[in-house]
């Protein structure tokens, strides 16, 4: 898979992609990171081309027609509101997203173009952007760690972050009835399974208000901060190899496991 660059702004951060699997977010952010510096120009691509971005192997033609029609659903599901105190406008993300293929599946092929509202999320990049490897993105497995690896990635080079538990179950896009033990073992734990191997010496606080209950008010995550430019060693070793090499397949008891600390 070649070693490309996902980059666009922080904006895209905001989408909820639960029920989105791990699969079509891979080849979500591959057709992404392509259409980085393309404007609103059509971009092409052949079947063989965006499986190999998005480390997707093709056994059955079959499945990966439901794939790509999956992945169709949820992108017609992205669109950005805007309001003023008199005006309300709503943009989808991309204005043409068309896939063909033949009879027996042998071949496909997909067209897409951002829409002109849009192009600042992929083209007009400032201070505000989110970057990171293709090839890391897709090793990560649960769909929550995929969503924090994102967001993470997005102070990259601070090595602090804290969510107040509101926002941080929005951006993840978490049941309404989560609590603070749903959070712990739902996604805590596959989050701090699979994220050392990209943030080192990562850790997460559970910060408590100080008030009858003691309640979490909000999770601080903490890790050594990226140097623009930084070679990490074993970053393109696969989550097997590393977890074997690191720990073992087990995931960590959130209970006991010393990654997560409480204030």
């Amino acid at each position: 898979m070649a070693n490309e660059v996902v980059k666009y702004h922080n904006d895209l951060n905001t989408i909820p992609m639960r029920n989105w699997t791990a699969e079509e977010m891979n080849f979500f952010f591959a057709i992404i990171a392509k259409l980085r510096d393309e404007g609103t120009r059509e971009v092409y691509f052949d079947k063989y081309s965006l499986a190999g971005l998005a480390n997707y192997t093709i056994t059955h033609n079959k499945r990966f027609e439901e794939t790509m029609e999956n992945l169709v659903k949820k992108i017609s599901q992205i669109h950005y509101i805007e309001r003023t105190s008199n005006s309300l406008t709503l943009m989808n993300l991309f204005s043409l997203f068309h896939v063909d293929w033949s009879d027996d599946l042998s071949e496909m092929t997909a067209k897409v173009k951002v829409t002109e509202q849009f192009e600042y999320i992929i083209n007009r990049l400032n201070a505000e952007f989110t970057a990171y490897e293709l090839e890391e993105f897709t090793q990560v497995r649960s769909t929550y760690a995929k969503t924090v690896y994102r967001l993470l990635k997005q102070w990259r080079t601070v090595g602090k972050k804290e969510f107040e538990i509101e926002e941080f179950k929005r951006l993840l896009d978490m049941p309404d009835y989560y609590t603070p033990s749903h959070i712990d073992k739902n996604v805590l734990k596959p989050v701090m399974h699979e994220m050392p191997k990209f943030f080192k010496n990562l850790k997460v606080k559970k910060v408590k208000a100080n008030t009858r209950g003691t309640p979490v008010k909000s999770y601080l995550f903490t890790w050594q901060a990226e140097k623009t430019g930084e070679w990490v060693k074993d970053k393109f070793m696969s989550l097997d190899e590393w977890t074997e090499k690191n720990s073992s397949n087990e995931l960590p008891d959130v209970s006991l496991h010393n990654w997560l600390e409480e204030e």
